[in-house]
């Protein structure tokens, strides 16, 4: 009995979220400010970069659609997904150069994007990069409501898994895009346009499930346009966010680390002092050591919800760290730290809203704004020093 009340509250959750997204859906369809997005980049983190971006309007046509030429090489794990060679981005315009056409492309739209907290924050970055402000425009989760729309319940999240664009589209007889971006953004429009097409449950009186609002809710018209679940208690609306927030502030804060390592004079890599008596590459060293460890750890709690918490003798593992990367040079050093951050952010992706993910990146935003500050206050005194003029690299 017990399972069969579970099972009954489990179909009709089903079916208000699957009502949900359709009906989600049906408003997008109906909605000329919707405008279809997509990117493809050299891989996660705060180092990747798009090369490649299209905007696709709601009536199917592409408004917007390049390669980028980025500032770094394609690696070739990437180039095995998308299929873009560095040979075909070399005469590409630069970000900086497609920046108005994009703006003018999004300006006031409702962009749909199929994970928007990658493409999102991928545009973000390309824009920090070259100091320029975000485009202005409201951002929607069709991988979110898909999800709903699917129903394959999560208990960690409290909601549904997510599902590849790949297995979306088939469900509505679409073709996969092919990890390109323009194909990728028809077909997250094809699985818009698939879910606004599908008829809502049905009750066994026959009537249409209707899902439950909060009538009278001052944040009605917030919810009815957020990406997050709408059956979340009213508590939680203010928090939907934080989720994002932490990624973003981990993106930031390991840009702004990376940044000062491409500025950084070739004499001051080797110079002991940068941290205690690590010297510079020793640091970068030691956070790609805990970024290699949060990946691993976010997967294994991925597979198993209920692995209980790692502890660690902090000393032991910085010491370890850099001990084991003694005879890396600088190159291979900060080439470990991209790989290690693009699987971070991969690991992180699988369980965002996981209080333990929030924890991670939290963590790990923190070692490199700590680690920001520490080389800007050792540069200041190289500086004070009289070894050389390196104030240009001081904030």
């Amino acid at each position: 009995m017990d399972a069969a009340v579970g099972d009954e509250a489990a179909d009709r959750r089903w079916a208000e979220a699957r009502t949900k997204s359709i009906a989600w859906a049906a408003g997008v369809v109906g909605d000329s400010r919707v405008v279809y997005l997509d990117t493809e980049t050299t891989g996660f983190g705060p180092r990747a970069e798009i090369v490649d971006i299209a905007v696709v309007s709601a009536a199917g046509e592409v408004v917007l659609e390049s390669l980028v030429q980025p500032s770094r090489r394609i690696p070739a794990d990437a180039t095995a997904i998308h299929g873009i060679r560095n040979a075909d981005v070399r005469n590409a315009p630069a970000w900086c150069d497609l920046y108005q056409d994009l703006l003018r492309v999004l300006a006031g739209r409702r962009i749909i994007v199929y994970n928007v907290i990658f493409d999102r924050q991928m545009v973000n970055q390309a824009c920090e990069r070259y100091t320029l402000a975000a485009p202005a425009a409201d951002w929607e989760c069709a991988m979110r409501k898909y999800a709903g729309f699917h129903g394959n319940w999560d208990p960690g999240k409290r909601w549904y898994r997510f599902q590849k664009l790949e297995h979306a589209v088939l469900t509505f007889g679409a073709q996969p895009g092919g990890h390109r971006a323009a194909a990728d953004a028809f077909a997250c429009r094809a699985v818009v346009l698939g879910m606004a097409a599908t008829p809502p449950p049905k009750r066994e009186d026959g009537a249409s499930v209707v899902a439950p609002r909060d009538a009278g809710s001052s944040a009605e018209h917030a919810a009815a346009n957020s990406t997050e679940p709408r059956d979340a208690p009213r508590g939680e609306l203010a928090a939907v966010q934080k989720p994002l927030d932490t990624y973003a502030r981990w993106m930031r804060a390991a840009r702004a680390f990376t940044t000062l390592l491409d500025e950084l004079p070739a004499d001051l890599r080797e110079r002991p002092g940068a941290c205690g008596d690590w010297s510079v590459r020793e640091v970068v060293a030691h956070c790609a050591a805990w970024e290699w460890e949060g990946a691993r750890r976010l997967r294994l709690i991925a597979a198993d919800p209920t692995l209980p918490d790692a502890v660690y003798n902090i000393d032991g593992f910085n010491a370890a760290s850099v001990a084991v990367r003694a005879r890396q040079d600088w190159t291979r050093t900060l080439d470990e730290l991209s790989k290690a951050s693009n699987t971070l952010a991969k690991a992180a992706s699988l369980r965002l809203e996981d209080t333990r993910t929030q924890e991670w990146l939290l963590g790990r935003a923190a070692d490199f704004e700590e680690h920001t500050e520490g080389l800007q206050h050792w540069l200041a005194e190289t500086v004070a020093s009289g070894s050389r003029g390196y104030a240009h690299l001081i904030k």
